[in-house]
């Protein structure tokens, strides 16, 4: 199984909003390999600045740029994303499944209780 967690700029702090997540970190087997840039992870500011003036499909539409190299990974850990990216992830098969606090503060804690079935609906 295929995992992404969204992370801040030093690839392990879990991304608070997966739109402004720095990257996207791939595990298999419990083990990283890869990280994928996500140009949205410029800022909150950066996000309206952007986006200001796109309708609701365009806006999915440019998500969707941002996640094409996630295709192939099987589910998405966030503490919270946006209608937009949802549709972005869901649209290349990406069964979103949200986290808390909880859960783990890094993608490493994250990964590990997931894949020990302590994350709960």
């Amino acid at each position: 199984m295929k995992i992404v967690i969204t992370v801040d700029i030093d690839k392990q702090t879990i991304a608070k909003r997966t739109g402004q997540a720095a990257f996207f970190v791939i595990y298999e087997d419990g083990n990283i390999v890869k990280f994928v840039a996500n140009r949205h992870g410029q800022g909150e500011a950066h996000h309206q600045h952007t986006h200001k003036h796109m309708g609701s499909e365009e806006h999915t539409n440019e998500h969707a740029k941002d996640v094409r190299g996630l295709q192939g990974c099987d589910i998405i850990l966030v503490q919270a994303v946006g209608e937009n990216m949802r549709e972005a992830l869901e649209s290349i098969g990406l069964k979103v499944k949200k986290i808390r606090k909880k859960d783990g503060l890094t993608a490493d804690e994250v990964v590990k209780n997931f894949l020990a079935g302590n994350i709960k609906n």
